[in-house]
């Protein structure tokens, strides 16, 4: 298999936010510094992104929520300010356009894989803003447009794709993803979360879905503290089956690196290799499907290991062969003495996480012959 698709831009560090706010244009930068570092530009596709239209857009969201994120940012560029829109989600005059550019980045993506399949079988979106918090009708969690939602209903609407399967591994949930879909059997919505957490009233597993989406939409919400040992056996008790019983033709990713555990937002522990071992399991599932697979950068706020764990998913997307998947992760397992985010981690309470997988296990064989 050939090379991957990377859509980056130097725009998108041009949507504002306050001096220290976590979601900064420094994301970026770091994950750039460490393509360069690994020599990944050479070996991969680059795509510029467009921006989404007003149509694309309003597949997912409500036109006049994108009207009045459009008048705000026209006074922001009037009063040369930052426009607060919640909590914690701001914008600045370029911020509209930056958003409409991600959006259309993840339909960039789409068509990369889709137009030339026998040489590009998977994409990696870096992007900001992120998405996956985005409301149909609101802005949230530094969110203003959902930029997976977009790119699974443009593949299904504009692309001929049927079945598409999203995996939310942020820390937080991806709640805007899920009540995008929450009806909707056409798409299965599958978000690991540290739980409780933010947002405070979403991300269980008794949320699975209303009318013909019954069974559609599994939140594995994890405890505090659950390492690589937890998300792997989770990714593999239920997350791969139910994948391959419901057999997508796109299977898209909000890739989030902020359940590292040296983010500063999050309780979790997974490491570097942990993030490639899971990149691994997607890129594997695509294999063995034949279908693409794109991923969207999310969350993650320790620039350093943010920017290596997504590059260490892009290296993995990108490996030709096994041997060099071998490489890849080889390249992250470092001996005991080393950073402590280069060795693989286990879960602070290992029966907690295994009896939680338990419990979501025996409520979704109701719905999926390979949970039974």
């Amino acid at each position: 298999m050939s090379k991957m698709v990377l859509i980056r831009d130097p725009r998108f560090k041009k949507h504002q936010t306050p001096d220290a706010h976590p979601e900064s244009p420094s994301r970026l930068s770091s994950i750039d510094n460490v393509i360069a570092k690994w020599a990944l530009a050479q070996r991969v596709n680059e795509v510029l992104p467009r921006k989404a239209t007003f149509t694309d857009i309003a597949r997912v969201h409500k036109e006049s929520y994108v009207e009045e994120l459009k008048d705000k940012a026209e006074r922001a560029s009037r009063d040369n300010s930052l426009i607060k829109l919640d909590l914690d989600t701001y914008m600045g005059s370029e911020s509209f356009e930056i958003a409409q550019l991600a959006a259309g980045a993840g339909l960039a993506a789409v068509d990369a894989v889709t137009d030339d399949p026998s040489n590009t079988h998977c994409a990696f979106v870096a992007v900001r803003p992120p998405g996956h918090h985005a409301l149909v009708d609101a802005p949230m969690g530094f969110c203003l447009f959902n930029n997976v939602a977009l790119a699974a209903r443009y593949a299904q609407k504009e692309r001929g794709y049927q079945r598409v399967f999203i995996i939310d591994w942020d820390v937080h949930h991806g709640n805007g993803t899920q009540w995008a879909f929450y009806d909707d059997p056409s798409v299965f919505f599958t978000s690991f979360q540290q739980y409780p957490f933010w947002p405070f009233d979403s991300g269980w597993y008794l949320e699975d879905g209303q009318g013909e989406g019954r069974g559609y939409n599994m939140n594995i919400p994890l405890p505090k503290g659950t390492g690589d040992r937890g998300y792997l056996k989770a990714f593999d008790a239920l997350v791969r089956p139910i994948l391959l019983e419901f057999n997508p033709d796109l299977i898209l990713v909000s890739a989030g690196y902020d359940a590292h555990q040296e983010d500063p937002l999050g309780s979790q522990r997974i490491s570097t290799p942990g993030y490639a071992m899971l990149s691994q399991r997607v890129k594997d599932l695509a294999d063995e499907l034949e279908v693409p697979a794109v991923v969207f950068l999310e969350g993650g706020y320790n620039v350093k290991t943010l920017a290596d764990s997504a590059v260490a998913t892009m290296r993995v997307l990108n490996a030709q062969d096994e041997a060099e998947c071998g490489a890849v992760h080889a390249s992250y397992l470092m001996p005991m003495s080393a950073a402590n985010s280069n060795h693989v981690t286990g879960d602070q309470d290992e029966v907690q996480v295994d009896e939680r997988i338990e419990e979501i296990r025996r409520h979704f064989k109701r719905y999926w012959r390979s949970l039974r």
